[in-house]
């Protein structure tokens, strides 16, 4: 009987070893338990569908690189020069991978934008107001930095894909990049 009793046990706990996995993948799968692992989580909002931008000439040299684009309309006050410091110091959390990362302000041609030198890597483009990209960028600043300016992402194929909020935080697109950089690594 002892045997048959341990024989009887031994079935219970390997049924129990096979089956738990799969009622913990299908209650982790299912609306039950909203989980996502920090490593994958993204930060920024998705920009659906992704707009591709760099059919402007003079934004193709941003091709083949991931670009932070600051949208900013209006002279350059103190929030803007704060910005620029922001965009600044995101690049250079990359080390060794800034070199796949630029920095683009996008204004309109009526305004005029002085970057200090300090900001060296940082680009600037100016748009027509009549442009496509204007249109484009009106419809993306109510979801992010709102009043015609914001944040944004552009995907080395010349695409914006991700845009941040006006309450966004640095370490957000830092670890938004360094998640993209590395997967643009193993990808290829």
């Amino acid at each position: 009987m002892q045997k048959q009793s341990k024989n009887k046990l031994t079935l219970i706990a390997l049924a129990f070893l096979f089956i738990t996995p799969v009622i913990v993948a299908i209650i982790m799968n299912s609306k039950l338990i909203n989980y996502s692992p920090e490593s994958f989580k993204n930060y920024g909002n998705f920009i659906k569908p992704p707009v591709k931008i760099t059919g402007k000439k003079s934004l193709k040299p941003f091709e083949e690189f991931w670009t932070v684009i600051y949208a900013h309309t209006g002279s350059c006050d103190d929030a803007c020069m704060q910005m620029l410091n922001t965009l600044y110091r995101i690049r250079l959390t990359k080390g060794h991978k800034m070199k796949q990362v630029k920095l683009l302000v996008l204004h309109p041609e009526a305004d005029t934008l002085s970057i200090p030198e300090q900001y060296t890597s940082i680009e600037q483009q100016s748009y027509a107001a009549t442009d496509e990209l204007n249109s484009v960028l009106s419809k993306l600043s109510p979801q992010s930095l709102g009043e015609g300016n914001g944040l944004y992402l552009l995907a080395p194929e010349g695409f914006l894909m991700m845009s941040y909020p006006k309450d966004f935080e640095p370490r957000d697109v830092i670890k938004d990049l360094g998640l993209l950089l590395r997967a643009r690594k193993n990808n290829g």
